[in-house]
This record gives C-alpha cells, sequence and structure tokens, in this order.
C-alpha cells in the first residue's frame, strides 16, 4: 500500500495506518552521516509526518531540539500527541498527492532557528523536479554555520537487494502497481526508462521520462507521484554534495551538502 493511501485512502486503508507506520529514518541517518553527537543539536524534520525521527527507540534527538514540518496537518497532529514538546509546523504547500488543497510556491516556513541538520527521507521522491530544487535551496538558507542538510532519493537503475531480487528499484514499484493493475506493461516501462537520467511516474502507469509528468489537479482520488533521479544526474544538479549509497537494506540514496559548500 502507498503510504499516501494510509492518510488520504478509504477507511480501512486509513485504519491500517498505525500498522504499517515507518521506522529506522533515524537510524538509516545515523549511519549516512556516520553517527554525529546529537545531543544538543537542533534538528528540523522536513516532511517528518508524524514525527518519523522521533520514532525510532535508539534516537537521541532530544524532543525539545526537534521541528517537524509537513503538509499533513493530521499527521502534524499525531506527532504533537505523542511528542508533546516537540516543534509542529504545517507548511501548506500544494502537493498532488499529499496536501491537494495547498497553495503553490509557499515558501518554506521561517522558523526563526538555525539548524545544525536539516533532513528529508523520501520527500523529494514525491516532488517535481523543479520543487526539489527551489525547497533545497530554501532549506540550505535556514542552515546553522557547518550545519548538514541531508534528503534521500531514488535511482531508478540501482538494484538494492541483489543477493535476493534481481530487479531495479523501479522495477521493484512497477510490480507493486502491477498487483492491482494486471495488464501493467512493465517491461515496455523500463525499456522506455533504460536510458533515463531520471523520470516520474504518476498513478503507477504514466513514465514521464526527463519530465515531471502531468496530472488532472481536479481528480478525486489519492494520485500517487514519484520521482526517479541516477546518482549521475542528482550529483550534477548538487556540485560538491557527497552521495551515499543506501544502508540497512534501503532503497534509497543520500545526497549530503554543507552549509560551508555554497555560502
Amino acid at each position: 500500500m502507498e503510504e499516501v493511501h494510509l492518510w488520504r485512502g478509504s477507511p480501512e486503508q486509513r485504519a491500517m495506518r498505525s500498522q504499517l507506520a515507518r521506522s529506522g529514518q533515524f537510524d538509516y541517518f545515523d549511519h549516512q552521516l556516520n553517527h554525529p553527537d546529537w545531543d544538543n543539536k537542533i534538528v528540523l524534520d522536513f516532511g517528518g509526518n508524524a514525527g518519523n525521527l522521533l520514532r525510532d527507540r535508539a534516537r537521541t534527538i532530544r524532543p525539545e531540539n526537534y521541528y517537524c514540518v509537513d503538509v499533513l496537518t493530521e499527521a502534524l497532529a499525531e506527532g504533537r500527541k505523542n511528542f508533546p514538546t516537540a516543534h509542529w509546523v504545517h507548511y501548506d504547500r500544494y502537493n498532488c498527492s499529499f496536501n491537494p488543497d495547498g497553495a503553490r510556491d509557499v515558501p518554506v516556513p521561517d522558523l526563526g532557528v538555525q539548524f545544525d541538520f536539516i533532513l528529508a527521507y523520501s520527500v523529494f521522491t514525491h516532488t517535481t523536479r523543479e520543487e526539489m530544487k527551489g525547497l533545497i535551496e530554501q532549506l540550505q538558507r535556514q542552515l546553522a554555520p557547518n550545519g548538514i542538510l541531508a534528503f534521500t532519493f531514488i535511482d531508478p537503475h540501482f538494484k538494492p537487494w541483489p543477493l535476493t531480487y534481481e530487479g531495479s528499484n523501479l522495477r521493484w514499484r512497477l510490480e507493486k502497481f502491477r498487483e492491482t493493475d494486471p495488464d501493467l506493461d512493465i517491461d515496455q516501462l523500463l525499456e522506455q526508462s533504460r536510458n533515463a537520467s531520471w523520470c516520474a511516474l504518476v498513478n503507477g502507469n504514466n513514465l514521464y521520462i526527463e519530465s515531471s509528468g502531468v496530472w488532472d489537479d481536479q481528480i478525486q482520488s489519492c494520485i500517487t507521484y514519484h520521482v526517479y533521479y541516477s546518482v549521475k544526474f542528482l550529483q550534477g544538479e548538487f556540485p560538491g554534495a557527497a552521495i551515499l549509497h543506501p544502508v540497512n537494506r534501503e532503497m534509497q540514496h543520500c545526497c549530503i551538502t554543507r552549509r560551508d559548500q555554497w555560502c
């Protein structure tokens, strides 16, 4: 089941949210950042849902130093209930999947804080390429001196589990969609994407090569929107950034930029 359905799907799908809640984001970034000292660090979880970084039992981020910005008011309310001393900020920006009633081009909220770490897990896998670049530029301006911005992305051609699964990230996603759409021609879509540096998959069956794609803003059902970038392409988008392979059996790469690289 897609994450969007846990928040905007049927009552039955929403009821499964507590059973399917993700964890492991803190451990993922802790590994990718080489186990920094999180104590007393100010952290922004951009697109952090209901407090994904705080859900990990191993996390050492103090809730009072944690800020979560998300487009889902229901997720923020859930996070506020579980971690009342943390900071919860609604970002009422349009997203075709998670906040279709939001306003377009709303700037990232200025929280009056400089962050030691800004982390975004599986956020820019659901926004257009243009949005990703604009949002990251805004987030970089909120970093403290020596601050770090780390975000994940998915390479369509990367094979995340070569010992147990022969397919690529994109094939894995398409196979998930074929479970509900048996007529989906996966081989044809993979052939279209064979040399793509990036692509967008809309509703599981419309693949746009090196394009953010199109959709009907008036659609009532949940739009699923997945964007994929090759490692080489992302390195070109953010020169000087460190691109790290997935860890912990995740499929997502990590892109790390530092304030001193751009200011």
